[in-house]
């Protein structure tokens, strides 16, 4: 119990079913309408970034990006940490094979 009225806490009532569903629906049809375009657009700039000779930089990041399950698998099967050679990230070395692979195919 507040000794300041003014700063008591409104008593405010749930939105009733009938508010709900229009709003519902809204976002409903705001997502269906930006998903598919943002997925769209997204994969326009991948395939421009190919048609440009990006390539193999791209397959580069992806194989990057592995790199977490690619340690944890490593530490499982083998029992210590992977050795990496120059101290650089493994998903530097992850990166720099994986567009050497792309480059290459």
């Amino acid at each position: 119990m507040s000794n300041v009225p003014h700063l008591r806490a409104e008593q405010t009532e749930d939105p009733s079913p009938n508010q709900q569903v229009p709003s519902m629906l809204l976002t409903l049809v705001v997502v269906a309408a930006l998903v598919p375009g943002a997925a769209v657009l997204g994969l326009t700039w991948v395939v421009r970034l190919v048609a440009a000779g990006w390539g193999p930089l791209l397959g580069g990041a992806l194989f990057a990006a592995t790199w977490p399950l690619v340690h944890r698998a490593w530490r499982e099967l083998s029992g210590r940490k992977p050795e990496l050679p120059l101290g650089l990230p493994g998903w530097v070395w992850l990166g720099a094979a994986g567009t050497m692979l792309c480059w290459v195919l």
